[in-house]
């Protein structure tokens, strides 16, 4: 696709005549400069960002964590880990530099988090401990065209490995398992780690492309600069009670201007940095969550495509917001199949199963605040479990 290269320079006002298209009358908009370079596709509206590139000093805007980062980091795919999350696995090892992080319900009503990690992630020399994988994890992470690691899976998860040929996986307890390694002062399971490099390294050895398909559609859309949420109720305390057993929270830290994260009665740190885990921005999605027919341990199924409804929290302040799914391909409904009647390979692009968008109450896309965030997947059905204070 052709680009149009326009450079804002600061303290510069430059007025633009853009052509909406044949036969519309010109539009002129005035667009104070932020020191930044926009890039703009031939029919781009200057209030359509959804194809628009930025740079700044040679770098460009990641679409993980809106901040300015190397153009090559910016090409390369993310990788997303399963991360063990009982209070057997505290504290975790390389969390905290995760850009964002999941987390979701499994069988016994326990969560497990996936974090998923830009390209610049070779220098963390440990990450876990990680854990097996569920089907709508792998989901969540082909969203985002990440390489999926994991240690061990279900068996609706391994039918996914088996039949869905665009998902690359990393197995740390199988075909990738000379690239993990277990801890000696915890008992297993709860001692699997990898490290950034080791995760390199198998990348390298299954021979998976580091860069972003072609297809790769964004997720997220970020303010430049951080901005107040408009018409936002207070929101210092966070709770997301998933149940009685499951109440993890963020609190607001006006200092820092960040969501805290709390579990277990304490602050959720990480082992490495000894810091606790800290958000700018907080996203909680309402989804469907199901029973999967007749397994014997209780694994459920989790609902990704429709459209849903959730909150959105930055700088101590929440608004309601959408959620909308669109996919020209389908998964295996596991709800009603077990994973075990549908043997055909299923090929196609990332994005033709869909990405997750994020829409203000009015229809408007969601713009987050540059820094992390994280992503709390909660049962629609049990909207009185989120606590807001």
């Amino acid at each position: 696709m052709n680009k149009k290269f326009l450079t804002l320079t600061t303290a510069v006002v430059l007025s633009l005549s853009l052509l909406s298209g044949c036969g519309k009358k010109e539009e002129e908009v005035t667009t104070e400069a932020k020191d930044y370079t926009v890039n703009l596709s031939d029919n781009s509206m200057i209030e359509d960002t959804s194809d628009i590139l930025m740079s700044k000093d040679g770098k460009v805007l990641s679409d993980l964590n809106g901040e300015w980062v190397d153009p090559e980091i910016a090409k390369q795919r993310y990788v997303a880990v399963m991360i063990n999350n009982i209070i057997d696995a505290m504290p975790q090892s390389g969390v905290e530099q995760a850009d964002v992080i999941y987390e979701m319900l499994e069988e016994g009503g326990i969560t497990r988090l996936m974090a998923i990690f830009q390209a610049d992630y070779t220098g963390i020399s440990k990450i876990g401990p990680i854990r097996s994988a569920r089907h709508y994890y792998d989901r969540k992470a082909l969203e985002y065209d990440a390489i999926f690691g994991h240690w061990g899976q279900s068996i609706y998860a391994g039918h996914e490995f088996e039949v869905l040929k665009d998902l690359d996986q990393l197995d740390f307890n199988g075909k990738d398992g000379a690239y993990g390694f277990r801890a000696s002062d915890r008992v297993a399971p709860h001692n699997a780690y990898s490290s950034g490099e080791n995760i390199m390294k198998a990348i390298e050895a299954d021979g998976f492309d580091k860069e972003k398909d072609p297809s790769y559609k964004k997720m997220f859309n970020f303010n430049i600069e951080p901005k107040e949420l408009e018409n936002g109720s207070a929101a210092n305390k966070i709770t997301t009670a998933y149940n009685e057993g499951r109440k993890p929270w963020f609190e607001f830290d006006s200092e820092s201007g960040l969501y805290k994260r709390f579990q277990y009665g304490e602050p959720q740190i990480d082992a490495e940095t000894g810091n606790q885990l800290a958000f700018e921005n907080v996203i909680v999605q309402f989804a469907p969550h199901k029973p999967i027919t007749n397994d014997q341990v209780g694994c459920i199924d989790i609902e990704y495509v429709g459209k849903g409804e959730g909150y959105y929290a930055t700088g101590g302040k929440i608004i309601p917001i959408k959620w909308e799914k669109k996919a020209s391909k389908k998964h295996v409904d596991f709800s009603i199949t077990d994973g075990l009647l549908d043997n055909g390979a299923k090929k196609g692009k990332c994005s033709d199963y869909g990405v997750t968008q994020f829409y203000t109450e009015d229809g408007e896309p969601l713009k987050l605040n540059p820094g992390k965030t994280w992503v709390t997947v909660f049962p629609d059905d049990n909207k009185e479990g989120i606590i807001i204070e």
